[in-house]
């Protein structure tokens, strides 16, 4: 009877996963660090194209360095930017950037005049990112407003301020006994996420987000969805929105499971078949265009009375893409 008797909202809660709470980013990554030490959190390609794993253990460490070297040059608290495609460098950029001030997810595609306005609205003092966005931010230097901004490209390894001249002398400061990034202290209901709409019904708007409201997303969406260790996400959507950023990144490294990055849209079957994983997540565009992509590559290997619209099997099959599935 007494069961009955709750509100629905209360006999839904009692069928959830149980879920640890976290309230901010720092006591997520050190959560997850702790208890997922060995295990894989990303899958990703050394220079010879070869898959490596990089362990939660050395996830963390790499946060811990990047952060460290952005306080020694005075970013405490400042607005740090990251633009990129979807890549290992943007995931730990993106964690340094939100626990040792406030992070800046940039869109890639967007005008670089779009680009330095953002920068110049939210105050950036620094940017990471891909050198193909920062050399065209860099071209239009004039237009920003910081003349002190520190750009930190991801893949330009002769660069001094490049990201892993920042790791290697993050590492060391960290072992000379600078421990400042172990003892920052987040409030979880502060700005530490600074995100700008797409500005579809006019100009775009600057979003404001704490931790505490991206960390409730995660443990709500954990408690229905459960996620296995054993999962690999496969990350397609961009980064810098919300969607993928919390569910194709941060949900997985909470959960234990690992992350695999798509290498651009041309490359989701070869990368599909490379990195094998369990979980992508899609909007239906990207569906669509998959399907279209299998049917064109089934049908140049069929026999040629098959490729007429009436003896096309493929328009009777009941796999995963069928086009009824669509509606």
């Amino acid at each position: 009877m007494m069961k009955e008797n709750l509100p629905i909202a209360e006999q839904l809660k009692k069928k959830y996963h149980k879920t640890e709470e976290i309230t901010n980013f720092k006591d997520m990554l050190y959560r997850s660090a702790d208890i997922y030490r060995s295990r894989t959190a990303f899958k990703v390609k050394n220079e010879k194209g070869n898959i490596v794993c990089i362990t939660y253990e050395q996830f963390k460490n790499d946060i811990v360095s990047l952060g460290t070297s952005l306080m020694e040059k005075g970013f405490l608290n400042k607005r740090i930017s990251v633009i990129g495609k979807n890549s290992y460098q943007w995931c730990v950029s993106y964690l340094a950037a939100s626990i040792v001030g406030i992070v800046v997810p940039i869109d890639k595609e967007l005008h670089t005049d779009d680009v330095i306005n953002f920068m110049n609205v939210s105050q950036t003092v620094c940017i990471l990112g891909d050198s193909k966005n920062l050399d065209n931010i860099f071209n239009n230097i004039e237009k920003v407003e910081n003349p002190d901004t520190l750009f930190v490209s991801f893949d330009k390894k002769e660069d001094v301020n490049c990201f892993d001249n920042l790791l290697s002398a993050g590492k060391i400061a960290y072992e000379k006994g600078n421990h400042d990034f172990d003892s920052i202290t987040i409030n979880p209901d502060e700005l530490r996420i600074l995100l700008f709409t797409s500005g579809t019904t006019g100009n775009a708007k600057g979003v404001c987000l704490s931790q505490r409201n991206i960390c409730s997303n995660i443990l709500s969406t954990y408690g229905i969805v459960k996620v296995k260790r054993s999962d690999l996400f496969f990350s397609i959507l961009p980064l810098h929105h919300t969607y993928e950023c919390t569910i194709g990144f941060l949900l997985p490294i909470y959960s234990g499971a690992s992350i695999a990055h798509c290498e651009g849209l041309r490359y989701i079957t070869k990368n599909l078949g490379e990195f094998h994983p369990s979980v992508i997540l899609c909007v239906p565009l990207l569906l669509e265009n998959v399907h279209k992509n299998i049917v064109k590559n089934m049908n140049q290997s069929l026999p040629e009375k098959y490729k007429k619209p009436e003896g096309n099997p493929f328009k009777r099959s009941t796999f995963l893409f069928k086009e009824n599935c669509k509606k």
